[in-house]
């Protein structure tokens, strides 16, 4: 188990005031079967009318509405994390996977992914790097076929895509990212969650925090039958106990962190800073 303490702050600047500020928030770490919460603290500026409740993939929402004008909207969640490192989330049943077999609109395929799917599939490529693919997959235990090709099609999606930012956008599509061949981590995950559901394998698109990120990240877990596994295409490693979940679903859209509307018409700009720290619990 490794101590984890995390300082999620969120800022939205407006270039005049509005009011009347709807917002749905998913920023805020769940217990969970790997990780355990302690002394979350949730500050939200301005004052707010609201509620919690969780949505249709069971993350936690704060949603509320500011009624005065204001310029400036704050969120700061802190709090500690004990992650546990072989700790997987269970499958509760066959009914809780389906959805996530199937493509949505930012992970639909298109010749740029079919090509890629294609090289997944050359023996060449994966002899060539199978000697990292065992070395990531040697603390897991209990591998199966799933987690192997889930493994496979992870390194060739970290091959293949180059780390540059501000290339794509938030609506940016797993087949515009593949074909451009650069993006972010929120493109690496949507065109590994792309070559997943070619196959048909459950797989869910995780947004959360880690270890010295500095922003939120984001990852992709897959079902085995029984459990869900993390893989971090951006990094090409397993999810370990270095990283906080906050939320899930079938792809970025569902995990939005961010959502609402407001009477005014602004400029608006979003600030995100992250910090997870290592308190070296175990």
């Amino acid at each position: 188990m490794r101590k984890l303490n995390y300082q999620y702050h969120m800022q939205l600047s407006f270039s005049e005031p509005v009011n009347r500020h709807h917002f749905t928030l998913r920023c805020f770490p769940e217990e969970s079967e790997r990780q355990e919460i302690e002394d979350q603290q949730i500050h939200i500026e301005p004052a707010y009318v609201g509620g919690v409740e969780n949505d249709s993939f069971g993350n936690k929402c704060i949603y509320g509405m500011v009624e005065q004008e204001h310029t400036e909207f704050l969120v700061n969640v802190s709090g500690n994390a004990y992650v546990y490192g072989d700790g997987y989330q269970p499958v509760y049943g066959s009914h809780s996977v389906g959805m996530f077999r199937y493509h949505t609109m930012l992970t639909d395929k298109g010749p740029a992914l079919e090509k890629l799917y294609e090289k997944c599939g050359e023996k060449g490529f994966y002899e060539r790097n199978i000697g990292s693919i065992i070395g990531i997959c040697d603390h897991i235990g209990n591998s199966n076929e799933t987690i192997d090709r889930a493994f496979h099609m992870m390194n060739i999606v970290f091959h293949s895509i180059n780390y540059v930012p501000g290339v794509t956008q938030v609506s940016t599509t797993a087949e515009e990212a593949a074909e451009l061949g650069m993006g972010v981590c929120q493109d690496y995950s949507h065109i590994l969650l792309a070559l997943l559901r070619m196959e048909h394998i459950p797989c869910r698109y995780v947004v959360g925090m880690m270890t010295g990120e500095g922003a939120s990240h984001a990852w992709v877990e897959v079902s085995d039958g029984n459990r869900w596994v993390g893989f971090d295409p951006t990094n090409n490693c397993m999810v370990d106990d270095h990283y906080i979940c906050i939320s899930h679903g079938r792809d970025a859209k569902d995990c939005t962190i961010n959502q609402g509307y407001f009477y005014g018409s602004p400029k608006q700009v979003q600030e995100i800073h992250v910090v997870v720290e290592d308190v070296n619990y175990d």
